[in-house]
């Protein structure tokens, strides 16, 4: 992001979201990420199939 939009786009939103996987963001940014989902169903759904992958590939661990 060149500059910080109140609210990011998707593509930001979701290189945000993927990046949260792995690591806690400041809490501005988990802010303006959490907006961002309250208006976009297309990324609400992206962060849903994150936190899928990440449940599935943790029980892949388990077995």
């Amino acid at each position: 992001m060149p500059y910080k939009r109140l609210i990011p786009h998707c593509r930001d939103t979701q290189l945000l979201l993927s990046q949260a996987q792995d690591s806690k963001l400041p809490p501005l940014t988990r802010a303006r990420v959490r907006i961002h989902l309250w208006t976009c169903t297309a990324c609400t759904r992206f962060s849903q199939q994150l936190a899928f992958m990440r449940q599935a590939m943790q029980q892949l661990g388990k077995d």
